[in-house]
């Protein structure tokens, strides 16, 4: 099966061109799931990279976000609630069926439990990223830069997380902040705001909080400047307090 899924099918995607250079300062991706009979034929699709960059060519170079998953995964996902794969189910426009497996009917929770966990989660998850944006206050006074730009990594790791959790009760094993900024894009487009990428110097400053999780803790050629962190903090303190606001009008209208 092949799912279009996210703002592109529910008609709310966005995209802001900067004029001066004529790129996009952000813009909404088309989100595919590709729903696979076994785990293995998933996980080859996952590994293509050069898939999602030949299918941009046939969009306009719009990008690509290409989730495959086996059938089994997806339908235990629908069993459990998880409101990612159900909003796909209910959302998603189907481009291709090759009739070999079906999904299941999900399992509906009330709004009152569906409230009670995303209060949950949005406690846990939100003060997590309030601690890391502490510990990183104290590395850049003692201009510990690599581990300030470590921290920056964890808060929006941990802001991502509180978000898919609030809005979808799913979250990806991951720590790549590329892969969970798409996710978060397709529920809310107003996120892709957060991180403009228009410019070198955006790019850039992105591609280093991206590495913090790993080269800035363990590789001694890993280096960022106090602009440069001073520029993701900003964009960091954004994302709070936007994913404050979303998320607690997402659980109020659990009534």
């Amino acid at each position: 099966m092949l799912i279009l899924f996210g703002s592109y099918a529910r008609g709310n995607w966005v995209e802001d061109l900067d004029p001066e250079t004529l790129l996009y300062r952000y813009q909404s991706d088309f989100d595919l799931l590709v729903i696979t009979e076994t785990p293995r034929q998933a996980s080859k699709i996952e590994q293509n990279s050069q898939l999602a960059q030949k299918l941009a060519k046939t969009t306009h170079r719009t990008p690509i976000s290409l989730i495959a998953e086996d059938i089994q995964f997806v339908n235990r996902r629908l069993r459990k609630s998880q409101y990612f794969y159900i909003d796909i189910l209910r959302e998603g426009i189907l481009l291709h069926d090759s009739g070999k497996f079906e999904l299941e009917e999900p399992k509906e929770i009330t709004s009152g439990e569906r409230r009670k966990l995303a209060e949950e989660d949005f406690d846990q998850w939100f003060q997590g990223a309030n601690d890391f944006i502490k510990t990183y206050e104290f590395h850049y006074s003692e201009e510990m830069y690599n581990l300030a730009a470590f921290d920056l990594h964890q808060a929006t790791e941990k802001l991502y997380g509180t978000i898919l959790l609030v809005f979808t009760r799913y979250k990806p094993s991951t720590h790549d902040l590329e892969k969970l900024g798409q996710r978060v894009g397709s529920i809310e487009p107003k996120f892709l705001s957060v991180f403009p990428k228009a410019t070198e110097e955006e790019k850039e400053c992105f591609k280093l909080l991206r590495k913090a999780y790993v080269d800035a803790r363990y590789k001694p050629s890993y280096s960022i400047s106090k602009n440069q962190l001073e520029w993701l903090a900003c964009r960091v303190n954004q994302l709070k307090e936007l994913t404050e606001k979303l998320c607690k009008e997402k659980i109020e209208s659990f009534s």
